[in-house]
């Protein structure tokens, strides 16, 4: 029973009998370089990328160098070897499938009505590819295996962080808007201090105006020192009295 058919937009590793695949020769990314079966170790230059474009009629595309499986030369005689090359959407670069033998596909040139096969029927790595008449030779099947796009690390990280963030979700998730809620406390708190019509005990005190420095007193002249004064004239003693103009005697 066939496998399913390859389809357009997807990529494919095509492997011959023995599990060799086809790749662009070294890794050379410029149009001429050789295709050749190799073992398979999964590098874009064993990737192909079929795409239809028109129906039943497609390109393979390389993934490492975005070249195509092209006949050189344009070639339609048994013996023309194949390499990549630029697409330009020649004849000699489209190509149909059809079934062969378990769940194998031909892989059939549209220029020349040719197949795809190994010349000299080597399993070797190395091996190089050519168009042949069509003899349902086993070196004319291939195993047409899909190639799925390789998850991202950062996806693979991000999908460790939320199984993560599951298994302590609820706890954690607690402590977070705690945290939050504080915050606003403390921003009430200085719009309070800052516009609310604040209580006496709390409003800001403007600052006391300095007391002027009391005016210095003016020393007062010095009082002028009083005249002395003159020393009275004593009466002169009247006449018949003895005692008259004598100071009284100091009592004991």
């Amino acid at each position: 029973m066939n496998e399913k058919k390859p389809v357009s937009n997807v990529c494919y590793q095509i492997a011959a009998k023995n599990g060799r695949v086809l790749e662009v020769a070294d890794f050379n990314t410029a149009s001429g370089a050789a295709v050749q079966l190799w073992d398979n170790v999964k590098e874009d230059s064993q990737i192909w990328l079929l795409v239809e474009v028109a129906e039943g009629l497609y390109k393979l595309e390389n993934k490492l160098t975005g070249k195509v499986l092209d006949v050189i030369n344009a070639g339609s005689q048994n013996g023309a070897w194949l390499h990549q090359w630029d697409y330009i959407g020649k004849d000699n670069q489209l190509w149909t499938l059809e079934p062969a033998a378990d769940g194998r596909w031909k892989v059939r040139s549209k220029l020349s009505g040719r197949v795809l096969d190994i010349v000299g029927m080597s399993q070797e790595n190395g091996a190089r590819l050519q168009i042949w008449d069509d003899v349902d030779g086993e070196n004319q099947a291939w195993k047409f295996t899909e190639v799925k796009a390789a998850k991202k690390p950062a996806a693979k990280k991000a999908a460790a962080k939320r199984a993560a963030a599951e298994k302590d979700g609820p706890a954690k998730a607690e402590k977070t808007p705690a945290k939050r809620g504080r915050k606003p406390a403390v921003k009430k708190a200085e719009e309070a201090k800052a516009g609310a019509p604040a209580k006496a005990s709390e409003a800001p005190k403007a600052a006391a105006p300095a007391k002027k420095a009391a005016p210095e007193k003016k020393p007062e002249p010095a009082k002028k020192a009083e005249p002395a004064k003159k020393a009275e004239p004593v009466p002169a003693p009247e006449k018949g009295n003895p005692t008259a103009g004598k100071s009284a005697p100091k009592k004991k």
